[in-house]
């Protein structure tokens, strides 16, 4: 498996997660954003079926109000600060229940990691689409936000 930047080369049509809202933002709206600097997606792909994708996640820049932080990380920083939305992230019905997700998860924490040693950020956030998912997150050590249970908050400082 490998995880590489999304290109034209690659089958988005038949990408089939089970949530339609995810499946419509990668076969209409990822290549739209990444070719106008809004968001980076990145797919996993199997070595011998270089066009299909696995799953895929996308990342971009934010500014959060440090008030939507922890208690804990609320004092020691400014009143905006520099982050990393995951905007989304998404396993194909083939793929799932066979650790994709973390994978794809680690990849991004990975990538947000360097964000910060080149330009800085506090942290990888993510808006889960429900509790279950929401569930997920914690588990990899992501912080509910005061005030809205399913955005998370994952500190890279």
């Amino acid at each position: 498996m490998q995880i590489l930047p999304l290109t034209g080369n690659h089958n988005r049509q038949s990408f089939d997660c089970g949530r339609a809202e995810l499946n419509n933002w990668l076969q209409q709206v990822a290549r739209q954003h990444q070719d106008k600097g809004l968001s980076k997606t990145f797919v996993a792909i199997q070595e011998d079926e270089p066009a299909g994708i696995c799953g895929f996640y996308a990342l971009t820049l934010a500014e959060i109000d440090r008030r939507s932080l922890p208690d804990v990380y609320q004092k020691k920083l400014p009143q905006r600060i520099p982050g990393v939305r995951l905007g989304r992230l998404a396993v194909d019905l083939r793929y799932q229940k066979k650790g994709l997700g973390e994978l794809l998860l680690v990849d991004a924490i990975t990538r947000v990691r360097r964000i910060h040693q080149d330009a800085g950020v506090v942290g990888l956030f993510v808006d889960a689409l429900d509790n279950p998912i929401s569930g997920f997150y914690r588990q990899y050590g992501f912080q509910n936000i005061p005030d809205n249970r399913l955005l998370l908050f994952y500190p890279i400082v």
